[in-house]
């Protein structure tokens, strides 16, 4: 029983509707009846969900962000055509502790070129990447760039903004830390052995450079970019960008020493498998 003066919640009139004889209505006119339905019909419309307990959101569960297993993928091969160049001879004697790192010649890597012309470190990206399209909240997981063997690795990554950059030295040696910045403010730091140093950019910037005054022969490139539509190729030049809602989008390629292109590309029902040339 309600306490005195305290109003039945409007939740519980369903209830007492379906029970009311229409016999006991305080009116003799028939025609009235219909009448009276239709009111309690829409009422319950109306109260119906609160009186079963269930809650309405003020917010869509639909968001308009696509996730980066929601999309589609672009995939596709980096190739080089006619005469692969030779990979020069790293001379490491000037440092007896990088010598001492390896058996016989060591290669540079600024050109990787596979049996089957694939052409590895070339760094695929989106040229701008659609509102709404990724989850911009900074990547816990930092990127690493490594000081292993008395080289840089991986030789050419891409980092988001303000995502934490770890700067490994595993070698039994020591390395110096350059990064050539424009956008972003450069840094030069000298690195012991088995020593690890954190950073990270707040500006885009397609790349940075970076070198170790130490050793000149150690190079690599690190794309700063604010989205997560990007890749590197592999060894054998292939590449995968996943999570791109469908559409056409520009796409650029980019190496240290072949230069850049700019391409179309398609996500969606026709889905390209793309294959870029390069050439001497």
């Amino acid at each position: 029983m309600d306490p005195p003066g305290k109003q039945t919640d409007l939740g519980c009139v369903h209830s007492i509707s379906t029970v009311m004889p229409v016999r006991n209505l305080p009116f003799s006119d028939h025609r009235t009846v219909p009448h009276l339905l239709a009111l309690a019909a829409l009422l319950l419309l109306l109260i119906g969900p609160r009186a079963s307990g269930a809650r309405t959101s003020s917010t869509s569960s639909t968001s308009s962000t696509v996730g980066l297993a929601d999309g589609g993928a672009l995939s596709g091969k980096v190739i080089f055509t006619g005469e692969s160049p030779r990979r020069r001879a790293i001379r490491m004697d000037a440092d007896p502790a990088c010598a001492a790192l390896h058996e016989g010649r060591v290669l540079a890597d600024d050109v990787i070129i596979a049996e089957h012309g694939g052409l590895a470190n070339v760094f695929v990206y989106v040229e701008v990447a659609p509102d709404g399209s990724f989850d911009d909240a900074v990547p816990t997981e930092p990127v690493q760039l490594r000081q292993e063997g008395c080289q840089y690795t991986p030789r050419v990554q891409g980092i988001r903004l303000r995502q934490t950059l770890e700067v490994l030295n595993v070698d039994p040696t020591l390395h110096n830390v350059r990064s050539l910045a424009k956008s972003n403010r450069p840094f030069n730091m000298s690195q012991p052995a088995q020593g690890k140093r954190t950073k990270f950019f707040t500006k885009q910037e397609l790349p940075v450079k970076f070198k170790c005054d130490v050793h000149s022969w150690m190079s690599a490139y690190l794309f700063v970019i604010d989205h997560p539509f990007f890749a590197t190729t592999d060894r054998n030049g292939h590449f995968s960008i996943d999570g791109l809602p469908d559409g056409r989008y520009t796409l650029v390629a980019w190496h240290e020493k072949f230069g850049q292109k700019t391409f179309e590309a398609q996500v969606g029902e026709d889905d390209q498998s793309l294959t870029i040339e390069y050439s001497e």
